[in-house]
């Protein structure tokens, strides 16, 4: 797929996100696994790049690797003035000195693998060095630097970006495919991109799979509360009319459906996702 689509994917996301933290703002996004997070991350790195705004891209490595390679990119000793090495701490104490005076953004994907030892020192970034910190993640856990900044959710992309994605791919493959095809390859995808070309693949491939992957649930409560309320008014009727067993029919249905849901939601869950 081109860069060039995907870009027009996002836009109004990208423009946003990266006006908040050229603002000094820092953020955090949330979107499930294979929803783009990781291309948003480069494109804008490649904005902060084409304006000349100095950013760094957090790795998922260990504390040690990170802190080194952090120091590197921003020219910062990684040895006393005796010739010892720091220590981690003295190193991530030297970064926030230099941001102090020299700001930069820190882009984190995944956030939500990085260790708390990383998270707390982003945390030290933004509050002492005033440096804009955007994260990443999939399942942030609802604790320290997660729960303290703005959320903004990478919503499923709308169908017409999907079946582009899907046509994309499928042209590539040499793939040919009726409107049929992909909307039930669509219903599939829910949204998701990453999803939207694998799904083209695999029927390239010839491989066949009921399962899904994406997590854009359906709630069946508005349906349920509308029933019930059909099965009350039935009952008010047969209240009016003196008719008494419409008015029983009415309660004991309304009763079984009462208890059926306790019992149901007692049971261990199994979710129901889109398309299945």
């Amino acid at each position: 797929m081109s860069v060039k689509a995907k870009e027009s994917y996002r836009k109004e996301e990208l423009k946003k996100v990266s006006n908040a933290l050229l603002a000094c703002e820092s953020l955090l996004i949330v979107g499930e696994n294979g929803s783009g997070k990781t291309f948003f991350c480069e494109q804008l790195a490649d904005v902060f790049s084409a304006s000349y705004y100095p950013y760094l891209i957090i790795p998922i490595e260990t504390v040690r690797q990170i802190t080194i390679k952090v120091c590197r990119k921003l020219n910062i000793d990684e040895e006393t003035i005796e010739g010892k090495k720091k220590t981690i701490m003295m190193m991530q104490e030297d970064i926030i000195e230099h941001c102090k005076t020299n700001q930069t953004i820190f882009l984190v994907d995944d956030a939500h693998r990085q260790p708390p030892t990383i998270r707390i020192w982003l945390e030290r970034l933004m509050n002492e060095a005033n440096c804009p910190v955007l994260l990443l993640a999939t399942t942030p856990p609802a604790r320290d630097i997660f729960l303290k900044l703005p959320r903004i959710e990478l919503n499923p992309l709308k169908d017409k970006y999907i079946r582009q994605i899907m046509q994309e791919k499928a042209e590539e493959l040499g793939l040919s495919l009726k409107s049929a095809d992909y909307a039930k390859l669509q219903a599939s995808a829910g949204g998701n991109p990453m999803l939207a070309e694998r799904v083209v693949k695999e029927k390239y491939l010839g491989i066949e799979n009921t399962g899904l992957d994406h997590t854009q649930w359906i709630d069946g409560t508005p349906i349920l509360m509308a029933f019930l309320m059909c099965l009350v008014i039935i009952r008010f009727i047969g209240l009016g009319l003196n008719n008494t067993s419409l008015y029983l029919l009415g309660g004991i249905i309304t009763t079984a459906i009462g208890v059926s849901r306790i019992l149901i939601y007692s049971l261990p869950k199994k979710g129901t996702r889109l398309g299945k």
